[in-house]
């Protein structure tokens, strides 16, 4: 009866050792397997890594497409087994998407990099090959080396407008982003001057001989860092509209010039004097003497506190986007002259076309400003969709009453200016800031020049907003000119052919 028992108890413990031995062997073999499948690919790609560039050409890199499937950029396998990187959207995309060297990957397709260069695979085992996945792991993996392709947001006939409209001459810069304010899409994001990714062999010496700076290979649509004039009065005047009550009944004294206690005064443009006039006919001849006034009213930290909302000094993750946020710095009522320049967007105010872009998208869409993106879409290599990017709301900036008033006031500005330019945005029912900014621009060789920058950003149509556009043109001049003009062809063009 004893031996019964130890034999019994013996048995129980083969079982449960070789039960343990079962588990510590399938875990062995899953990890083994979860390495050659997923973790080794991994530490392959890593820059690092002296085998990363033959390991990354194993698999064929995936294709960047606009929204509508328009191919922007593609990879050919070469003769020799390696690959080579086609640029079909050209210098239009450039800034935005990237490109793809031995040791350097930028924008986009630094972003997407670990995407485009993953591939989908299944694991096939079988009675005969179960045993050899202990010698080769890998032989029971069954790869596409076919990367996953993504789908970006942008429209690329619109793209290729807005870089047709920034112009090709000699010197030519500027910047155009365009956005869905009801998804935060990025429609179109264009830099001028740009360049050719195709040829980037010959592209330094190419531009050198054009007098390109080198700062043509920054997207200086989401990193540029410049003032943006009267623009950013759309964000005073909705500070105002919070903050101050009665202040849209008021009558503002304007003969030309706002006298500080600190620091310099501050004049309107040409030195205009437009007597006793409202808050919206302020908004409407961007009264500088009116809007530098409301800023030391409403003093720094509201100022601060509402630019804040649109994305100013905050770290924001655009998708897909190597993004620099605007800046403001808030100032108190003793240094009242510096407070005043940031109320009509001059001085300690930063921004980019991007952050102005999600500016006017906010306001078009009743208060609501929705995070900004590049990508819509993950595909698998036989195009089925693996990842799909939904909108996100990043803020509530102001509510729907106040977010309508100033929407509305852009819409006055455009119907009662009698420039040609803007008289085509009032055909689209559309609505608008211009804005026109003195500053310095710092070439890559560390001089400054001068510039008067040109910008503009508005909406259209006004009843239901379904694009939002912020342009600059540097040293472009006047905000009612070259940046009006741009913007006003591309939203025509867009709500007439979407």
């Amino acid at each position: 009866m004893r031996d019964e028992v130890r034999k019994k108890t013996l048995n129980k413990n083969i079982k449960i050792i070789s039960g343990v031995i079962l588990l510590l062997f399938m875990g062995i073999m899953g990890y083994m397997l979860y390495f050659q499948a997923t973790m080794a690919e991994e530490i392959a790609a890593k820059p690092g890594n002296v085998r990363s560039a033959v390991e990354r050409n194993r698999v064929l890199r995936g294709t960047l497409y606009d929204r509508n499937g328009t191919v922007l950029s593609y990879s050919e396998r070469q003769d020799n087994g390696s690959q080579k990187r086609i640029y079909q959207g050209g210098a239009a995309f450039a800034q935005t998407l990237g490109y793809v060297t031995k040791s350097t990957v930028t924008s986009l397709e630094s972003y997407m990099d670990r995407t485009l260069v993953t591939d989908e695979y299944e694991i096939n085992i079988t009675r005969d090959n179960f045993f050899e996945v202990f010698r080769d792991p890998g032989s029971i993996i069954n790869r596409t080396k076919l990367g996953n392709n993504v789908v970006t947001t942008l429209d690329a006939q619109l793209q290729r407008k807005a870089y047709e409209l920034l112009g090709d001459e000699l010197g030519s810069s500027g910047s155009v982003v365009a956005l869905n304010p009801k998804t935060g899409e990025i429609l179109a994001m264009v830099n001028r001057p740009s360049y050719d990714p195709n040829r980037l062999e010959e592209l330094y010496a190419e531009l050198n001989e054009k007098g390109y700076d080198e700062g043509v290979f920054v997207n200086r649509a989401s990193r540029g860092t410049y003032a943006p004039g009267s623009t950013f009065k759309i964000i005073t005047l909705l500070a105002a509209l919070e903050d101050l009550e009665g202040v849209e009944d008021r009558i503002f004294e304007d003969d030309g010039f706002l006298e500080v206690n600190a620091g310099n005064g501050i004049p309107n443009v040409n030195d205009n004097r437009y007597g006793d006039i409202s808050l919206q006919k302020a908004f409407e001849v961007s009264s500088n003497v009116v809007f530098g006034g409301l800023a030391i009213e409403l003093g720094g930290d509201k100022m601060k506190e509402v630019a804040e909302r649109f994305g100013f000094n905050e770290s924001l993750d655009v998708t897909g986007v190597n993004f620099v946020s605007g800046s403001y710095t808030a100032y108190g009522k003793n240094d009242d002259g510096l407070l005043a320049l940031t109320g009509i967007g001059q001085g300690d105010v930063q921004a980019n076309p991007l952050q102005m872009a999600m500016v006017t998208a906010a306001i078009a869409n009743d208060g609501m400003l929705m995070k900004p993106r590049l990508v819509n879409s993950v595909l698998k290599y036989d195009g089925t969709t693996k990842e799909r990017f939904e909108p996100v709301l990043y803020n509530t900036v102001a509510d729907v009453d106040t977010a309508q008033t100033v929407k509305a006031y852009m819409k006055n500005n455009v119907d009662a200016s009698k420039s040609d330019n803007m008289r085509v945005i009032s055909s689209i029912r559309g609505g608008g800031k211009t804005g026109t900014a003195q500053g310095r621009f710092q070439m890559t060789s560390g001089e400054y020049i001068d510039v008067e920058n040109s910008w503009f950003t508005g909406y259209a149509p006004f009843e239901d907003p379904e694009i939002a556009i912020a342009v600059i043109v540097l040293d472009g001049g006047s905000g009612s000119g070259k940046a009006a003009s741009i913007a006003g062809e591309l939203m025509k063009w867009y709500t007439e052919n979407r």
